[in-house]
């Protein structure tokens, strides 16, 4: 529930901001404009995202023991409900239930969950870089050089990220060993922890078997940041109000690229980083007036981050889970992996059937 006040304080921070100017009956009229069948459409694309990466997760988890894509799917659901309601502590909820459904290493799944923030990073760096690249709608943004150089550093930078997976995915122990001498000369706890990093994401690209098998998880991640960018483009536009539904789709984009980069800057205590960034975008690069650029901001963290919510407590209820408790024992396992195994511990966890 951190997310709802964190909404109530951006709020009052435009408020404060555009001092009188911040009309609240506008932002009303700015909901009331709402096409209700586009946003169930959004919901139904945000849901698709997580169908794909059930999908992913069945690829990763192929060669430990293979599972369907639809035993991964209540684990997807329940995961990000978990984060979703419980914030930080529900994190680990994935790869503890893929581990406990699957009777596999708890180890195994969370060297899988590293490796899918890393595709996910390069499929949305992609998707987001590209557009910024290409499209013809940049030209007319403020900025518009520094968006078109970003998506070529980004470009670069995903290929980059790419070539550094595959070199760890051949080399992982030789490239851990070097970052440990390397970043020991200045600190050896942080060189320490790069080390168990890089072997962490190497023993999860164990987990893809083959370059078939990494092109599907490939083609998985771009098809599941594919539906997130096609439901911001459908909450923007179901807005009849001319300021947003006049927004060009690529451009709409920008908002998904704000949304990830304020996801790491969260606002001290009650998050709300990613609201934030949504509402400096539309504000000051695509001139959205504040009380539209609010409404669509909340509509969005409606649509695409709280909307699993309904679905996944009710795969909580078939599957018999507890959000807070398995919260708790994921986040306890997760420390107890941590603070207990070595590189090597990791690597047979890994392997166990």
């Amino acid at each position: 529930m951190g997310g709802i006040f964190a909404l109530l304080v951006i709020l009052v921070y435009i408020q404060f901001r555009t001092l009188k100017s911040f009309e609240w009956s506008t932002l009303t009229h700015t909901f009331d404009s709402i096409r209700w069948s586009r946003l169930v459409l959004a919901v139904a694309l945000t849901y698709g995202a997580y169908v794909t990466r059930a999908f992913r997760w069945s690829v990763f988890l192929r060669p430990t023991k293979p599972a369907t894509p639809a035993q991964m799917l209540p684990a997807q659901f329940i995961g990000f409900t978990s984060v979703a309601i419980l914030g930080r502590l529900g994190e680990f909820v994935r790869p503890f239930l893929v581990a406990r459904r699957q009777q596999v290493t708890f180890t195994s799944q969370l060297a899988v969950y590293t490796v899918e923030r890393v595709f996910d990073l390069l499929a949305a760096a992609g998707i987001i870089a590209v557009t910024l690249s290409v499209s013809p709608s940049v030209r007319n943004l403020p900025y518009h050089e520094q968006f078109r150089r970003a998506g070529y550093i980004g470009i670069a930078a995903a290929l980059f990220l790419a070539l550094i997976a595959v070199a760890i995915r051949f080399s992982g122990q030789k490239i851990a060993d070097l970052a440990d001498r390397s970043f020991g000369v200045v600190s050896k706890k942080f060189a320490h922890g790069i080390h168990d990093k890089i072997l962490a994401f190497s023993y999860g690209l164990d987990a893809i078997a083959g370059w078939g098998a990494l092109l599907e998880a490939l083609v998985y991640s771009f098809l599941t940041w594919g539906l997130i960018a096609l439901a911001y483009v459908v909450v923007v536009h179901s807005f009849t109000v001319r300021e947003l539904a006049a927004i060009p789709a690529a451009q709409t984009i920008l908002l998904m690229a704000g949304s990830l980069f304020g996801s790491f800057a969260q606002l001290p205590a009650i998050g709300g980083g990613s609201q934030v960034a949504i509402i400096y975008v539309l504000t000051d690069v695509l001139r959205v007036g504040p009380e539209a650029a609010t409404a669509c901001a909340i509509t969005l963290y409606v649509v695409t981050f709280l909307s699993v919510i309904p679905a996944g407590l009710a795969f909580a209820r078939v599957e018999q889970v507890s959000l807070r408790n398995v919260a708790r024992e994921s986040e306890m396992e997760e420390e107890l992996e941590a603070s207990s195994q070595g590189p090597e511990d990791t690597r047979q966890a890994h392997s166990l059937p």
